[in-house]
């Protein structure tokens, strides 16, 4: 067994060499050495196996061992390289995570014997879930001083260290997963984050290959649409001959859908040669995403008499109906001056219903900026103008690059990723978990 113990710890400190010198240039080579390690770690010798997560956990774990990760080695790279918050930040050992759960489990305990009033009582039900998570993991973190203690005592036989040895293995996930349980209670959820959402996708700056990328982004926001199980109802759709787009509105409607697409909202630059291009040369053209929460008439109260609605004959291709009957509706909001109009539909009752659809979810987003703007202003997730310069997102087609500027993340799977599919989803991932982060350090810092 000792020898056993030695012959994989040359193993381990061989196949950490090899990583090292070869991770950033070679990923063929990283994911054959990182197969290699976990074979000979599956081989019953878990000695090896705790001297592996010593040794390359820090290293390997946070990157390579991930889930979905061997399909894309550039999107590990990157958030290994330009993640923005530090994962001691966001751990049970962090001060100011001990100090903030003590102060809440002080919370919970007064409320607990109080108990006088309805705010009380609801003090103490929203609160349990996480106090029972954290006296877990305070059973689990001593657990895991003692089976360390173990498994260091020299004055025990071999096969107890062992035991003790696989006995933290388990204990380390264990406790993992209820951090990651806590941490996750700790940011509590928005009541926004459940409401539809209305998407504009705006050609900006670029003519006619920013229409055309426009439309590009249209159609992968609808494919994400349709990955996810919503319902995606187009309702403004303003074409050009060539085949771009001026402007394409819709509504989306399930569950968690504001909650995904919220930092989708900004603008998104392409970098390609267009198909009119005859030198070769690489432009670079805008689209602007915004995306609105779609409250319910509740949310926002619109009076009559502050509306102008005007109606006159849709324009473009569809059918008979085009420019025959008055169906298209502009609707302008006096006190604001926000102007909104639909023109999908034949009947002009439910173009109507789609413009003051629109409208309302375009006065909500304005109390949702003036109410978030006191505390977000210094966050990186936020949406920008049309300038070339302000931008979000990069699609890089020579490269086949797709980079997220907010979080430094660079994923090379282009194509995929405009098709809308997983790999959308897996980029909208790493946002939510950025935002999750500076949820958590906000509350954190703020305590």
């Amino acid at each position: 067994m000792i020898r056993n113990q030695i012959q994989m710890t040359k193993l381990s400190r061989y196949l950490l060499q090899s990583f090292t010198e070869h991770s950033y240039s070679n990923s063929a080579n990283v994911l054959i050495i990182n197969n290699k390690l976990r074979r000979n770690i599956c081989t019953g010798k878990q000695i090896a196996r705790v001297r592996y997560n010593r040794l390359l956990d820090p290293l390997i774990s946070q990157t390579f061992l991930r889930k979905k990760c061997s399909a894309n080695i550039h999107k590990c790279i990157a958030l290994r390289k330009f993640s923005s918050v530090s994962l001691n930040a966001l751990s049970l050992d962090n001060p100011k995570v001990k100090s903030y759960l003590e102060g809440l489990k002080k919370k919970y305990s007064d409320a607990l014997a109080s108990q006088d009033s309805g705010e009380t009582v609801l003090l103490v039900m929203s609160l349990k879930p996480l106090i029972d998570a954290v006296e877990q993991a305070e059973t689990l973190i001593s657990e895991r001083e003692e089976l360390t203690s173990m498994a260091n005592d020299d004055s025990l036989d071999e096969e107890m260290k062992f035991l003790a040895q696989e006995d933290l293995l388990e204990n380390k996930s264990k406790l993992q997963d209820v951090e990651n349980q806590i941490l996750g209670l700790l940011v509590p959820p928005q009541p926004i984050d459940d409401t539809d959402v209305v998407i504009e996708v705006t050609a900006g700056v670029g003519g006619q290959e920013a229409m055309l990328f426009t439309q590009e982004l249209f159609s992968m926001y609808q494919n994400y649409a349709d990955f996810m199980g919503w319902s995606f109802e187009e309702y403004e759709y303003a074409t050009t001959d060539i085949g771009g787009l001026r402007q394409g509105c819709a509504t989306i409607s399930g569950e968690g859908a504001y909650r995904r697409l919220k930092y989708e909202g900004g603008v998104h630059r392409v970098q390609r040669i267009p198909k009119t291009e005859k030198a070769g040369r690489i432009h670079t053209s805008t689209s602007t995403v915004a995306i609105l929460p779609q409250p319910s008439e509740v949310d926002v109260v619109i009076l009559d008499k502050d509306l102008k609605i005007e109606t006159k004959r849709a324009s473009g291709a569809g059918g008979q109906h085009v420019n025959t009957t008055d169906s298209a509706v502009r609707i302008v909001h006096l006190p604001s001056g926000l102007a909104v109009e639909s023109q999908s539909e034949r009947s002009q009752i439910r173009n109507r219903e789609l413009a003051m659809a629109r409208l309302r979810a375009k006065l909500y987003q304005i109390k949702v900026d003036e109410a978030m703007a006191k505390v977000t202003s210094s966050r990186k997730l936020q949406v920008g103008s049309k300038a070339r310069s302000d931008k979000i997102r990069t699609y890089n087609f020579p490269q086949g690059r797709v980079t997220d500027h907010r979080i430094g993340l660079s994923m090379h799977n282009l194509s995929m990723v405009l098709d809308g599919g997983e790999h959308l989803d897996e980029l909208i991932d790493e946002l939510m978990k950025e935002a999750y982060q500076e949820d958590l350090l906000e509350i954190l810092e703020s305590s």
